[in-house]
């Protein structure tokens, strides 16, 4: 039947990842956009992002966002992990894509406790990914520039809206196969791990320099991420409450 031979289809298509993916942060208590289109830095040209998941913000003054990559593969994932990996890099910059006005309202209030929580990164940590046994391309490298170029393109458009806006955009890669942390240890051997989630440094020039972390996810641990993810953009807004109502008294 015609029927079934969709349904393969589809089935062998990323669409079943994407569908799952979105259901697991609309669950958690996001607004979802699928396909959504956003304009690429480096060519000026529309692309998609497959799947924007907004934290529900009704005055529109401090928005939080979760951009999507979403990658069906049969081939596994590999994060390359070192102990000083994240040593010298900028906690700030590390923590999302952000608008200027975002950016604003941490640094102005970094030696807060309750701003480092977001923050705080160990020195250990990813600095890279790679798709394993992968037979040619680079699909870590393409999912990371679009989930980093749609991030940047939803912050550059707050920072360009006429009523000033603190935008927080993360970067997230989900896939439907395994994830390893590889690491060298003292004795020159590779330690190989499977996590189900993880993060690692991304840097681009598009054309200015930017860098911060993607986190890329499986499949199966998608509703605890998302409800993690849920968790922490609460937080995150009401600690910057105050930011909030300073935001909207500019405005009157």
């Amino acid at each position: 039947m015609v029927q079934e031979k969709v349904l393969k289809w589809l089935q062998s298509t990323g669409f079943p990842l994407e569908m799952a993916a979105a259901n697991a942060f609309r669950r958690a208590g996001f607004e979802i956009r699928q396909s959504t289109v956003y304009t690429d830095s480096e060519t000026g040209k529309g692309r998609e992002i497959d799947i924007i998941a907004a934290d529900q913000d009704w005055i529109g003054t401090v928005n939080i966002s979760c951009v999507l990559e979403c990658k069906a593969s049969t081939k596994p994932w590999v994060v390359l992990t070192s102990d000083d990996a994240w040593a010298a890099f900028n906690r700030l910059s590390m923590f999302a894509v952000m608008s200027d006005l975002a950016k604003e309202c941490l640094a102005t209030r970094i030696a807060e406790r309750a701003i480092q929580s977001h923050i705080q990164r160990p020195a250990r940590g990813g600095y890279g990914l790679r798709q394993a046994l992968a037979d040619g391309g680079d699909a870590a490298y393409t999912a990371s520039c679009n989930a980093m170029k749609a991030s940047m393109s939803i912050a550059r458009a707050e920072s360009q809206l006429a009523s000033p806006s603190a935008s927080f955009a993360f970067p997230i890669i989900v896939v439907d196969t395994q994830i390893f942390e590889c690491s060298l240890l003292s004795n020159g051997e590779l330690d190989l791990r499977e996590v189900q989630e993880s993060e690692f440094l991304f840097s681009m020039r598009v054309p200015e320099s930017i860098t911060t972390c993607i986190k890329i996810v499986t499949k199966d641990s998608l509703p605890a991420f998302a409800l993690k993810a849920k968790r922490s953009a609460d937080q995150l807004r009401s600690d910057l409450k105050n930011e909030e109502q300073a935001i909207l008294k500019s405005l009157l």
